[in-house]
C-alpha cells in the first residue's frame, strides 16, 4: 500500500473503511504498528477512534473513563507540532498526573513504545482531529522513520481530515488476525498458517474465531468472503464473486 494508492481512494470518494484499511496499512509498512485515530466534536461527549492497538487495551481504555482526562486529547490535539508519544518518551512528561502516566505505561506494555502525534484540525467548533503513530520499535529507530517520512505522512493525514467518520460499524482487525486471514485466503491451511508465522494451531484458532466475530461471520468461508470484499474495497477494486473456501 503506498501513500498514492490512498490519495486515489480520497478523491474517488471511498468509504470511510476503505480509507481507513488503506491508511493504516500503509502506516504499518512504515513501522507505526499502534496507530491511533481519535476525532471529537461538540456533538458527542464521547470521540470517534479508530485504532490498531489491542482490543484489551481499548476496553481498559472505555472501562476506565479515560476520555475524560487522556493525555492526548489535553496536550497533542491542541498542538500545531508533533509531540513524542509513548513509553520510551515517560520522563518527558513531569507535567501529567499519575494516573495519565498509568495509561502511557499499559499502551507500553501492549506494544506502543513510541510514537509522535499529528494534529490535522486543531480545537475549533468542529473539535480536534489528530493522530497518534506509535511503534513497537525504540525511540531512536521511530525518530529515523519520522525524519525519512514525516513530509509525506503530514500531507495525507490532513487530506483523511473528516474523512473517517464511520459510516457503520468499523471492523478493527489485528495485525495477527490480518496475517491469518491473508494465508488461509492464499489457501493454507491451519498447521501450515502456524508453521508460517511461528504459532501454534490453536493460536491461528483463536485468531481466526477473533476476527469472525469482529466481522459477524458464522462461518470461515463467509469470514473469507467478508475480508476479500473489505481488502478489494481498500484496494479500489471487487471482491471475485467465485471465491470459495
Amino acid at each position: 500500500m503506498h501513500a498514492d494508492d490512498i490519495y486515489h481512494l480520497l478523491a474517488t470518494g471511498a468509504c470511510p473503511e476503505a480509507c481507513w484499511g488503506a491508511t493504516w496499512r500503509y502506516l504499518d509498512h512504515l513501522g507505526f504498528d499502534r496507530v491511533i485515530y481519535l476525532a471529537t466534536s461538540d456533538i458527542s461527549d464521547r470521540p470517534s477512534v479508530r485504532t490498531t492497538m489491542p482490543d484489551g487495551f481499548q476496553s481498559f481504555y472505555m472501562d476506565n473513563g479515560y476520555t475524560q482526562d487522556d493525555p492526548f486529547l489535553q496536550y497533542c490535539l491542541s498542538s500545531p507540532v508533533p509531540i513524542d508519544t509513548g513509553k520510551a518518551h515517560m520522563d518527558q512528561y513531569t507535567y501529567l498526573t499519575g494516573r495519565q502516566k498509568d495509561l502511557i505505561a499499559t499502551a507500553g506494555d501492549v506494544g506502543f513504545n513510541a510514537g509522535f502525534s499529528v494534529a490535522v484540525r486543531y480545537p475549533s467548533t468542529h473539535g480536534p482531529e489528530g493522530w497518534n503513530l506509535g511503534s513497537s520499535q525504540s525511540a531512536r529507530e521511530v525518530e529515523a522513520i519520522k525524519a525519512a517520512h514525516l513530509a509525506q505522512i503530514k500531507p495525507l493525514l490532513f487530506g483523511l481530515s473528516g474523512r473517517l467518520g464511520a459510516a457503520g460499524p468499523t471492523v478493527i482487525l489485528s495485525r495477527r488476525e490480518t496475517q491469518c486471514l491473508d494465508l488461509l485466503s492464499r489457501g493454507l491451511r491451519i498447521k501450515a498458517i502456524a508453521v508460517e508465522l511461528g504459532i501454534k494451531p490453536v493460536t491461528v484458532d483463536m485468531h481466526l474465531s477473533n476476527a469472525r466475530k469482529k466481522m459477524n461471520a458464522p462461518t470461515t468461508k463467509n469470514l473469507l468472503r467478508k475480508y476479500w470484499e473489505t481488502t478489494e474495497k481498500a484496494k479500489g477494486g471487487h471482491a471475485d464473486p467465485r471465491a470459495s473456501f
